[in-house]
Order: C-alpha cells, then structure tokens, then sequence
C-alpha cells in the first residue's frame, strides 16, 4: 500500500485528486491539507510514501514545502503540480537531485492512470516531468554543446536509455543482473563523458536524459 498525503489550497481540487486516486486500490490517502505548512507538519507526522503537492499555496508554496519535507524524510516520494509547463519551477525543485521527483502539469488529472504511475515511480525512487517541461529543458539543451554519446560503451547507452523512462540505479542493477555499484560506476562514467557535474547549473541525471532523448535514441 502506497500512502498519499495531498496539500492543494482549492478544494475542488483537492476532492479532484482524492477520486482520481480512487482507481488504485493499492493507494491510501492519509491526509488531505490546504496549504504548504500543513503539508510539512502533515508529513513529518504522518510519514507518508508520496507527498502531492501544489506549487502555489498559502504560507509555503510547493517547492519550499517539498524541501521541508525531504529535509525531514530524505526518502519520500514527491510529485509536485503546477498550471504551467514554468522551466524555472521545475529546475529549482530539480536542482538538488531527481531521484523520487515528479514534476506534472495538472491537466495529468483529466488522466487518473498517469497520476497513479507517477506516485508508483516516485514512491519507488524514480523521476517524472511532464512532456511540457521536457520540450523546454529539451530546448535549454540543444543551446550546449553537441553531447558526444558515441564515446558511451552499449552498455553505458544501455544504462542512459533505463534512466529516460525513469528506472533508479537499484532498479537498473535489478534488470541488467548486476551489482548497484556496477551501475553507479556506469553512471559516473556517462556524466564524465558528457561533460555534466554535480556542479553543472542542472542535474546531471536529469541533463544526461534529456540530451540522450534530444539525440533521438
């Protein structure tokens, strides 16, 4: 059972996530708030797997909130909503790593499934950005120079290609039979490659996806 703490300010929204969560009987809503301190008081006394919240609320908006709470509890899954496809919202929630991190316009709700695999990613540690958000930092990336992914092995290609759709370094290791820290060398080697640092101004995971996808592999 994944359980769900919501914080969105409108309540017809909120009523909105609750019947769209209605579909999946291995989720439980736990808690349902209206605003970002709520949501942070709500968690840490909750512990709930997925923390959904809105970008704009009362008190602490989203992105703040969602740091709270990762500050709080390092492992809980986040999918944050918003509007609008806002490049800068999604890079400063981004920024300081991906991993259980999902980034979603809220038209995802006219399609409850999306929603419900969004939670199962970030509750098992994998990121998510709505396709929106993709194409502008898809955009941003086509300004850096042309990543060179021939120097990648077919195994490194491999391991980048399992990154786009989102698996983490232990789900990866589990579908290629071989050890995490194998993957994580893999990993390091692909950043090393493409020229993309923990200092680089974006994520280097989410940077190595979006070049691999602009490169159309």
């Amino acid at each position: 059972m994944i359980r769900v703490l919501i914080a969105e300010d409108q309540t017809i929204l909120r009523e909105a996530y609750l019947h769209a969560l209605q579909i999946a009987p291995h989720i439980a809503v736990v808690a349902s708030v209206a605003d970002g301190e709520t949501a942070v008081e709500g968690a840490e006394h909750l512990q709930p797997d997925v923390a959904l919240l809105d970008i704009q609320m009362p008190k602490l908006n989203g992105i703040e909130a969602a740091k709270q709470i990762r500050a709080a509890l390092p492992h809980i899954g986040i999918v944050l909503f918003s509007h609008h496809s806002q490049r800068q919202y999604a890079e400063a929630f981004l920024r300081d790593g991906t991993a259980g991190k999902a980034y979603l316009l809220k038209t995802t709700l006219n399609e409850p499934a999306e929603l419900v695999r969004a939670i199962e990613v970030v509750a098992d540690g994998g990121a998510i950005l709505a396709p929106e958000i993709q194409d502008e930092l898809l955009h941003l990336a086509s300004a850096r120079p042309q990543a060179q992914l021939n120097q990648l092995t077919r195994r490194e290609q491999e391991v980048l290609g399992l990154m786009a759709e989102g698996y983490t370094n232990s789900a990866i290791a589990q579908h290629l039979s071989v050890s995490e820290r194998t993957v994580e060398s893999h990993v390091n080697n692909i950043f090393s490659k493409l020229n993309l640092t923990s200092e680089a101004t974006h994520n280097p995971r989410v940077m190595a996806v979006l070049l691999f996808l602009q490169a159309g592999q």
